[in-house]
């Protein structure tokens, strides 16, 4: 197999997958853990994704800086409330703490 047919099979796997790792590359492709690495640098090169500690993201998926809590809690709201509402039925009633 070519290097761009692999570093384009990689840029779909990290699509799909959302984070792959050197050495599940290194295994599926029969190729060396210094060839796959070669391969993200180039791939990070042309913006395709981030290389990361023992694999590769997404160049979408990490920013340099991390959302405050604030920002954090305003995301998702209708999921948040979905879950808390699947949750409640199962919860145990309690009665509030006496003041």
């Amino acid at each position: 197999m070519f290097a761009e047919e692999r570093q384009q099979l990689i840029s779909e796997l990290v699509a799909e997958r959302g984070r792959v790792s050197v050495t599940d590359l290194a295994d599926r492709f029969s190729i060396t853990t210094e060839t796959v690495r070669r391969d993200l640098a180039a791939l990070e090169s042309a913006g395709n994704l981030r290389r990361v500690h023992g694999g590769a993201v997404p160049s979408d998926r990490l920013s340099t800086r991390e959302e405050s809590v604030v920002e954090r809690a305003i995301q998702r709201q209708p999921e948040k409330v979905r879950i808390a509402e699947a949750a409640l039925p199962s919860s145990p009633r309690t009665e509030p703490a006496a003041s």
